[in-house]
């Protein structure tokens, strides 16, 4: 298994370290679970509550979550960009030629999610990133594959040093959602995966992948990156 193993020869890698974003597909609750005529808020709400009855929790099933932010950092011959997408084709459009992907809980959420709803619009997905040599889960790496003996990733975040998700926490996705706040969702998809990237690049030089001269200049690339945005992450950027 490859999680980050330094590439030989002049092919230039492209890493692609990615978080999304979902809501409940209000369309199916509309359809199927006899919803129809209800406001947003109130199909959610019985999606979770008939979720909550009959498996004792509230996280609806994979096909359950709709996309509604995809943010990835992309690195590349040295260059680092944060970008987001809100639709599901410019991201795969984006990841196509990707080398490598990264994400925490990747396994379990964001790749399902993805490839579900790929496969329900038509669209074509990047095969690598189903496979194990070119996609590093974080969360399952660090835990040794026993995902639920390792905190979350705002505390993992934190506890390096980082600093973890931007102020929400709960269904903070959804009450934005509900709200009309679209930039918040995705300053905060974008948190996650500056996170995740920074995560990344400390597992790389615990691997021995990079040195700690190659960290510092991953970090100063993303500073630089960070602060000539119009909306740079101010938190992050103090803290690289």
């Amino acid at each position: 298994m490859v999680h980050g193993l330094r590439y030989s020869g002049e092919k230039s890698v492209k890493t692609i370290i990615y978080d999304i974003e979902t809501i409940p597909d209000l369309d199916f609750g509309r359809k199927h679970m006899n919803l129809d005529g209800l406001s947003d808020e109130d199909i959610g709400r019985s999606m979770f509550f008939q979720q909550l009855q009959k498996h004792g929790h509230e996280f609806l099933p994979i096909d359950l979550q709709k996309i509604i932010t995809i943010s990835f950092v992309t690195e590349r011959n040295g260059d680092i960009k944060l970008s987001s997408c809100t639709d599901l084709a410019p991201f795969l459009d984006s990841i196509r030629d990707a080398d490598h992907f990264v994400t925490w809980n990747g396994n379990r959420f964001d790749v399902p999610v993805l490839y579900f709803r790929t496969v329900l619009n038509n669209l074509v997905i990047n095969e690598k990133i189903f496979d194990e040599n070119h996609h590093t889960d974080l969360k399952a790496l660090l835990s040794n594959g026993d995902i639920n003996s390792i905190s979350g990733l705002d505390s993992v975040s934190k506890n390096l040093g980082l600093p973890g998700k931007s102020g929400h926490t709960g269904n903070a996705v959804w009450n934005l959602y509900l709200q009309k706040k679209m930039d918040e969702v995705i300053r905060y998809c974008e948190s996650d995966a500056l996170n995740t990237y920074l995560i990344y690049v400390q597992h790389q030089l615990s691997m021995g992948v990079i040195n700690e001269q190659e960290l510092n200049i991953k970090k100063d690339t993303l500073k630089k990156f960070l602060a000539s945005q119009d909306n740079p992450h101010s938190d992050f950027i103090q803290q690289l």
